[in-house]
């Protein structure tokens, strides 16, 4: 169900008339609207504690959270980051080292991205998708033989703009079959990502070149997608202003031993940026997954870590070199990307039959409605909607408010503008932005004139602006206007 906000004009007293007009504005929100990153430090697991550790969310989601993260390079073991019992208030971490070593690994700084379940939309329009899946799709390196390898193919809800780049991660451990880390994880498995399309990508998990455990059961994977190459800002829920970027490299990246391979992150001037980085290609069919080097503030070091499983190099050739995904953040936030839609309506002037200001019957009021959006984020996509309901005393002027063929009704951008769109076509026409109604409930009514500029059927007017409504980014609400007019019936209430 659509929430609605509705304002009553006042009541508008002349000598002889009482007008009462209301109009209302429906909009459906962005799904869900949560958004964190931030850094924790994975416990060593040397000594006793050698089980999964609780880390907290800085607030409370609505709904459990994709989460995705990337650990450094402390340790020379190769090591992954474990993430599992995913709520709404936190998730467990554990270090895991895969077969031929110990399974025990020094403690190790991680930078994480949690994002609700759902199709988000930033202040500035740019769209961020998230979604789980439950897959047993496969890939492995060289002298595997327990199963067939395949990919699964994942589509957005919609298409991106651009080009996409997609944040991966196993959100449980249902192959497991180690006391792990008292041991190495068997099997040892992580995520890749290729093939990213505006429509969509491939994932698998992704064994590497670990032969020793089952195939993989099916798992549960999140996955977070936006579109590359983009650089914004956004209010966290704390007022603080947060700077992001994205970008995907080059297949620049190459394995443990050959050194850490620095991308720019697309920030610049943070002194402490919260950084992401996946494999968002499989060159190497070796496998293997992403550990950060060094992280600064207009950049990211990175290498492929893999398993030794099947032999000991750590290596790839610049042919084999892999492509990242990377998403950076100015500082650790917790966000609630939601609208704020407000509409207030004014009488600008009433002109009755002999040009004066007192609306008798006969005269025509012309009044502004005004839509704001306070929120940090806007209304998805072709979701607004105002409806202005006309008092049975005043019929609707359908000659041209301005200029001609620009239709009965004035749209105006504001500033900061929204970014909104409303095209007039004609009053019969379906597609551009102006519904006409008898009953509010079937809007495909054709207005005509009726002789003197209006058509008295007419009791409901639609505005269905077109693209998004853009949120406040610290620098003013976005809103729009809309102004319109009514004849007050010749003859009296």
């Amino acid at each position: 169900m659509k929430p609605r906000v509705a304002n009553l004009l006042p009541r508008l007293i002349s000598c002889l008339v009482l007008v009462i007009a209301a109009n209302s504005i429906w909009y459906a929100p962005a799904h869900a609207g949560r958004i964190e990153a931030g850094t924790f430090t994975a416990h060593d697991t040397l000594g006793s504690n050698r089980t999964p550790d609780p880390v907290v969310f800085q607030q409370p989601f609505d709904v459990p959270p994709v989460v995705v993260a990337i650990s450094d390079s402390t340790g020379n073991n190769s090591a992954s980051i474990r993430v599992t019992n995913i709520t709404t208030t936190g998730f467990d971490e554990l270090i895991l080292e895969p077969d031929n070593w110990d399974g025990r690994h020094l403690a190790q700084p991680t930078q994480y991205i949690a994002v609700e379940p759902g199709r988000h939309i930033l202040p500035d329009g740019t769209i961020i998708e998230a979604g789980f899946i439950n897959m047993n799709e496969v890939q492995f390196g060289n002298g595997f033989t327990g199963g067939t390898a395949s990919w699964r193919n994942v589509s957005f809800s919609a298409p991106l703009s651009g080009s996409p780049t997609v944040f991966h991660q196993l959100q449980s451990a249902n192959s497991e079959t180690r006391n792990v880390a008292n041991q190495s994880s068997r099997p040892h498995i992580t995520t890749v990502v290729q093939g990213t399309s505006p429509t969509g990508f491939q994932i698998a998990i992704d064994r590497s070149e670990a032969n020793s455990g089952p195939f993989p059961s099916f798992e549960r994977v999140g996955w977070i997608a936006i579109q590359s190459g983009q650089n914004g800002s956004f209010d966290d829920v704390n007022g603080t202003n947060v700077n992001w970027s994205t970008r995907t490299t080059s297949a620049n990246i190459r394995g443990w031993d050959d050194g850490c391979f620095a991308n720019s992150h697309g920030l610049t001037g943070s002194a402490a940026p919260i950084v992401i980085a996946k494999k968002n290609s499989r060159n190497n069919g070796d496998g293997g997954w992403l550990r950060y080097c060094s992280i600064n503030g207009s950049s990211i070091s990175l290498r492929v870590d893999e398993d030794r499983d099947q032999d000991n190099e750590r290596n790839l050739s610049t042919a084999q070199a892999e492509a990242a995904a990377i998403i950076a953040f100015s500082q650790p936030f917790h966000a609630n990307f939601r609208p704020s839609l407000s509409v207030t309506k004014l009488r600008t002037s009433t002109q009755d039959t002999n040009g004066g200001d007192f609306g008798t019957p006969g005269a025509i009021v012309s009044y502004l409605i005004t839509v704001r959006n306070d929120g940090n984020a806007p209304p998805d996509e072709g979701s607004l909607v105002v409806t202005e309901e006309l008092p049975n005393e005043t019929d609707l002027v359908v000659t041209d408010f301005g200029a001609p063929n620009s239709g009965p009704v004035a749209f105006s951008d504001g500033s900061p503008a929204t970014g909104l769109g409303c095209v007039f076509v004609s009053l019969a026409s379906p597609a551009d932005c102006l519904f006409f109604s008898t009953d509010g409930i079937d809007y495909t009514y054709a207005p005509t004139d009726s002789g003197d500029g209006t058509d008295p059927n007419v009791r409901y007017v639609q505005i269905r602006p077109s693209g998004f409504m853009s949120g406040d980014t610290g620098t003013g609400s976005p809103s729009f206007t809309l102004r319109l007019r009514a004849r007050i019936d010749p003859v009296g209430p």
